[in-house]
């Protein structure tokens, strides 16, 4: 029986030199993500990854085992055939999903989840959303690590007889074998068997996510329902977790500060794609990136410490229409029989005798958008169907054509009208071949020449709004859906990758707030409550929404990612890890702990009852 285990055991190890290889090539892939870690540390990662590493291992020989006890009793081929036709398809499957990791850590901070999976029913857009990864060097990875596996693999004898057991010890074998596969797949012999919080024990994201096997990391996602049915952030009991939202969200008796110059103004909402901060000017980012904005907020009022409530459109599409915040790891927009059940501001206005259009230049039905827009209430939907299309990027027209046919179709529109706009072309990849100043190639630069196209379409657009009828009667919102990890590799957790521009400005704005801002902390959700108590109108079915130009209660910002919150207000930023459970990100390391406790524990209660929510909507 010794042989069949020293066969399985040579194909473990060559599992197992796979899966460093494959961490080493995601650790080490982008230098800039290792700045300021130490070499201890990345070597404790690597060690922190061995066990998973021996469970995937062991999933992945277990078929190869079976077909060993088969093989224990005959020296037919069909045994060797199809191990050797499994071990080759699990190799190109491991290359595969390792490759895809590589390409969401870059795009989204994290590795294959049920969100991303979600997206396979849109393969190429798909492919663009992970475009923060080049496809010719994720080709080259592959090939590289499957001859690399193949020529491992190459050195085992597959088709050597195992028939010399003796009748004991193929009466034992079914016993020990499987046994022992079974014993690695837990991880070893510890008490419970490993979890992907087993993979957390850094402060730092990279190593955590690389010390994760990408392939036990899907086998337990094939295994797992895609639904969320319990809480998993049940960090306190219910009554003390609704006690604090409550407090949070409470109205307070304040002022309401009116922006207003005329009553019910026609509203323009401007969506920008993937804007960060980190590249607006007035914001404190880059200098030269965004010119046109940075004159717009001469004439608007801007909001500096706005954010984003995820990582994607939408996310933010409906934190600014619903106000819902996003979930970690699932997007209510997809799942029907909740997203349908959200508020909407949509309804809202229509109440009020506005008439409400969305203008995308892109595939409406991507990601379930158009299915959520109508039921929202929106009473016609452009897309890239609406309208002729002279250049496009893989999502759609470009910007400048998306706000001509907007000037085109809104020209006759009835007032008081409620309008939408979300631009595409600075969506990554970034495949645009518009060069606005900033040579190079780089993720980075393409990024930048992206957003100052726009920035330039979006400052043409406004300029032409001015020239019409309707604009001295109009709010004009100009906000981010999300931010970006561009330009400056911001990891998907951190506050900055969260902090997004927020500008109000148009004709009903009112002219002593025009070129002023305010410091005010807030996000996507909070639009709704904001709008709606400017135009007088009811937002009592926006629970999660707080009134940003009402004084009297507390105002904060709050974000999640893949497995953590963010949340952010005057005294701190924090961001909490739910997996590691720890602090990953302080803004100022001065204020006292007992104001991080009770961030901590006020943004444990907000995703603890988000989650009570999500789960409730369709019950």
């Amino acid at each position: 029986m010794r042989a069949l285990p020293a066969y399985l055991a040579k194909i473990i190890f060559c599992w197992m030199l796979l899966f460093t290889a494959q961490q080493a090539c995601f650790v080490f892939i982008d230098a800039q993500r290792l700045a300021g870690i130490a070499g201890a540390e990345i070597l404790t990662a690597f060690k922190r990854a061995l066990p998973m590493n021996l469970a995937a291992a062991c999933y992945l020989t277990l078929p190869v085992g079976l077909l060993g006890l088969v093989r224990l009793f005959t020296d037919r081929a069909w045994p060797v055939r199809i191990a050797r036709w499994w071990l080759a398809v699990a190799v190109v499957l491991t290359c595969f999903i390792h490759v895809s990791d590589i390409a969401l850590f870059r795009a989204w901070g994290t590795k294959v989840n049920h969100k991303a999976l979600s997206y396979l029913v849109y393969p190429e857009e798909a492919l663009a959303a992970a475009g923060g990864a080049h496809p010719a060097q994720l080709v080259v990875i592959m090939l590289a690590q499957t001859a690399l596996m193949g020529f491992l693999l190459t050195r085992i004898d597959h088709a050597r007889s195992l028939r010399s057991a003796s009748i004991w010890q193929r009466s034992l074998a079914p016993v020990v074998v499987p046994g022992l596969l079974l014993l690695g797949m837990r991880g070893g012999v510890q008490d419970y068997p490993i979890d992907r919080s087993w993979s957390y024990h850094s402060v730092h994201p990279v190593l955590n996510l690389s010390a994760m096997n990408g392939v036990w990391n899907v086998i337990v996602l094939l295994a797992e329902p895609p639904a969320v049915t319990a809480n998993p952030y049940a960090y306190m009991p219910q009554a003390e977790a609704e006690r604090i939202f409550s407090e949070l969200h409470a109205e307070g008796d304040g002022e309401r500060d009116s922006i207003l110059s005329v009553d019910r103004p026609n509203v323009l909402l401007v969506m920008l794609e993937s804007w960060s901060a980190d590249v607006v000017g007035v914001l404190g980012g880059d200098s030269g990136v965004t010119p046109g904005f940075d004159r717009l907020a001469k004439e608007g009022l801007l909001l500096t410490n706005f954010y984003s409530t995820g990582f994607r459109t939408e996310q933010g599409l409906c934190g600014m229409i619903s106000g819902f915040p996003s979930q970690p790891k699932t997007t209510i927009i997809r799942q029907y029989g909740k997203f349908d059940r959200l508020p909407s501001l949509v309804n809202v206005l229509d109440s009020a005798g506005y008439r409400s259009t969305y203008w995308y230049a892109g595939d409406a039905t991507f990601a379930n958008t158009r299915s959520y827009l109508e039921t929202m209430g929106f009473d016609v939907i452009h897309d890239e169907n609406s309208f002729p299309i002279k250049q496009r990027t893989e999502w759609g027209a470009y910007d400048e054509e998306l706000f001509a046919f907007h000037l085109r179709s809104a020209r006759d529109e009835p007032e008081p009208f409620f309008h939408a706009i979300m631009t595409s072309t600075s969506h990554e990849p970034f495949d645009a071949p518009v060069d606005e100043g900033f040579p190079g190639n780089s993720d980075a630069q393409r990024y930048r020449n992206s957003v100052h196209y726009t920035d330039r379409t979006l400052a043409d657009f406004i300029t032409a709004c001015k020239a019409q009828p309707w604009y001295d009667r109009t709010l004009i919102l100009i906000v981010a859906d999300h931010g970006h990890y561009l330009p400056h590799n911001r990891g998907s957790h951190t506050a900055e990758r969260h902090r997004i521009p927020f500008l109000i400005t148009g004709g009903a704005l009112k002219q002593a707030l025009r070129g002023t801002r305010r410091s005010t902390f807030g996000g996507h959700v909070d639009l709704p409550a904001s709008l709606l108590g400017q135009l007088g109108l009811p937002a009592d079915r926006f629970e999660w929404s707080k009134d940003l130009f009402r004084t009297g209660h507390h105002q904060f910002a709050y974000w999640t990612f893949d497995d953590g919150f963010g949340i952010a207000d005057d005294r701190q930023s924090l961001v909490f890890d739910n997996l590691g459970q720890r602090v990953l990100q302080l803004r100022d390391l001065s204020v006292p702990e007992k104001v991080n406790a009770e961030l901590t524990r006020n943004g444990q209660a907000l995703e603890q009852v988000l989650l009570d929510r999500y789960i409730s909507l369709s019950q």
